[in-house]
């Protein structure tokens, strides 16, 4: 029996009070093979092999959305152990820098989320754990900013 190891990274993107929270195309959704029935997204995907966490975040944001980012501290670590694969997920609060949102084939819309959006809406609990932390790391580095 084969097994395999991944990491993958993710960004809670941060832009005026609110995040961008990304609709996954059907044809994503159908040849996924970790999870083929979760429409919600972050930006973000599998790291290649000897590149840097925040390096291969940059690519990925960059190739799904088009956006310039300023990569932060990690917010969760994430393990997802099935079908003879351990993937390790690493989400990171990001800062929005420049550009406009182009999405790639792999999503088909997005939405700048605020946070009582984020907690009224139909997200999974481990994307708005992840937005809430990220929305609170910001606020804490803006206290010390002003501070």
């Amino acid at each position: 029996m084969k097994r395999d190891f991944a990491v993958a990274v993710k960004a809670v993107i941060v832009k005026d009070e609110r995040v961008l929270v990304l609709q996954r195309s059907r044809d994503e959704m159908e040849c996924s093979y970790m999870n083929n029935h979760q429409k919600w997204d972050l930006p973000g995907g599998g790291l290649h092999f000897y590149e840097r966490s925040q390096d291969g975040l940059q690519r990925e944001i960059k190739e799904e959305t088009n956006l310039d980012v300023f990569v932060g501290e990690p917010v969760s670590l994430f393990d997802v152990i099935k079908n003879h694969i351990h993937l390790c997920i690493f989400t990171f609060a990001c800062s929005w820098r420049a550009g406009d949102v182009v999405l790639s084939n792999e999503h088909e819309a997005y939405f700048w989320m605020t946070k009582e959006e984020i907690n009224s809406s139909e997200l999974p609990s481990w994307m708005k754990r992840d937005v809430l932390r990220a929305f609170e790391r910001e606020k804490k580095e803006k206290l010390e900013k002003e501070g």
